[in-house]
């Protein structure tokens, strides 16, 4: 599985958010639960058709996890429209700038598609990062995007979007940037 590089201007997202926590295995339960509350409670249908929503492309993105509580936040959102006013109870969140590694997961049935998005960042951390010679730019998010592929019944797709950095090109020290050797 090799990736496309691709550098991605920052992006305006609004949608809902889960607060949640890597202690105890916590997030692999709350993000999925989120996900199935916001398909089939009725919220996805509503976002899709808010005016200030861009395309019907949705995001899945990890926000920085506090290091001493585990805590974190996940949003599933979409783009904004310029100029368009975003109304409550939506979160807005800024996507940055940054340059990404893009993964697919292998095409899959409806009731494998959650299985091989997991196994897809599993192949991600476990596999490729070690070996690539790259390196995590903390000043990125790591995010899932969702587009039509996603919405068919057979061989639904998600791509994998992961901040990426050459070893050579990490910051040496700065408050506002991180880059994580993997």
């Amino acid at each position: 599985m090799k990736p496309e590089l691709i550098q991605l201007p920052e992006i305006k997202l609004a949608g809902y958010i889960c607060h949640t926590t890597t202690r105890f295995g916590e997030s692999f339960f709350a993000i999925p639960k989120f996900w199935q509350e916001y398909m089939h409670g009725g919220k996805m249908e509503r976002l899709l058709e808010e005016t200030f929503t861009q395309s019907r492309v949705q995001y899945g993105v990890y926000f920085p996890e506090d290091s001493a509580t585990g805590h974190f936040d996940y949003l599933i959102g979409v783009p904004v429209a310029e100029g368009i006013a975003v109304p409550e109870p939506y979160e807005i969140r800024k996507l940055p700038a940054a340059s990404y590694a893009v993964f697919s997961s292998p095409p899959a049935e409806e009731k494998n598609f959650s299985a091989a998005v997991y196994n897809t960042w599993a192949h991600i951390f476990g596999t490729w990062i070690p070996a690539s010679g790259l390196v995590i730019d903390g000043r990125g998010l790591q995010f899932e995007l969702y587009d039509e592929r996603a919405s068919r019944k057979t061989a639904k797709v998600c791509d994998i979007y992961i901040p990426v950095m050459l070893n050579s090109a990490a910051p040496q020290s700065s408050p506002n940037t991180a880059a994580v050797k993997v």
